[in-house]
């Protein structure tokens, strides 16, 4: 079994895997703690990670007295299932491992990857495999920071799965403006996209994804594990 790592700017997630993911949790202990507990539980061979965290001594020395691989996903690893073209050596680990997980589920298509997580990123190959290009915008929960943080009055709130279209206090007013303006971007993401890649598909993944509008027509594969599926691919 493989045991993989995603660790983003807000909490580091793990799966174990066989033929599919038999267990997940976001870890709440100490790395040796958590390494101790799973392979106790699971049969182990190796470790596969992505992290946009930096370095962690701790995690480095843990791992180091483990006996099995461990692979640290950078942008030079190869995409398995085709020859990918144009990804830069400072490309974020989690997009990379994201991007690998769409294609190995659709390597004959245009993908757009989207992952809704503390920052929403958008990534688009062609089918034949290059990078054409990507963008990155706040997340719902750092547009509700960034009203608080550069205004005098309004609130300090949390992100919230859905909202109203129109609010009817400062708090919703808040909320509407975050989460569907969110969604409104990757919908006009997507509908300018399909103008030109009529054979777009869609693949969303992170915390805060969103049920699109239904004249959006286009496969959408929302995929909570797109990261895990990535690592596990290599």
């Amino acid at each position: 079994m493989k045991l993989l790592i995603d660790i983003g700017n807000t909490s580091a997630k793990l799966a174990v895997m066989d033929t599919d993911i038999v267990h997940f949790e976001r870890r709440h202990e100490s790395w040796e703690d958590t390494f101790s507990r799973l392979m106790a539980a699971f049969p182990i061979d190796d470790v596969r990670l992505s992290t946009v965290a930096g370095e962690d001594a701790e995690l480095q020395e843990t791992l180091a007295q483990l006996d099995i691989p461990v692979l640290w996903l950078t942008p030079s690893v190869p995409c398995p299932v085709k020859s990918v073209a144009g990804v830069p050596s400072a490309y974020g680990a989690d997009r990379w491992a994201a991007d690998i997980g769409a294609i190995v589920q659709d390597p004959d298509h245009t993908l757009l990857i989207i992952d809704a997580g503390t920052c929403i990123t958008y990534d688009l190959f062609s089918a034949e495999g290059a990078l054409l290009g990507g963008a990155i915008s706040p997340g719902v929960q750092l547009r509700l920071n960034a009203m608080h943080e550069h205004t005098a009055l309004l609130p300090q709130i949390e992100a919230e799965k859905e909202a109203s279209l129109l609010g009817n206090d400062t708090r919703t007013h808040m909320l509407s403006a975050a989460v569907n303006g969110a969604r409104f971007e990757m919908e006009g993401y997507i509908r300018n996209l399909l103008k030109e890649y009529p054979d777009l598909h869609v693949f969303m993944t992170g915390g805060n994804t969103f049920q699109l509008a239904d004249d959006i027509t286009c496969p959408i594969t929302y995929d909570p594990h797109l990261i895990f599926r990535g690592l596990a691919a290599l």
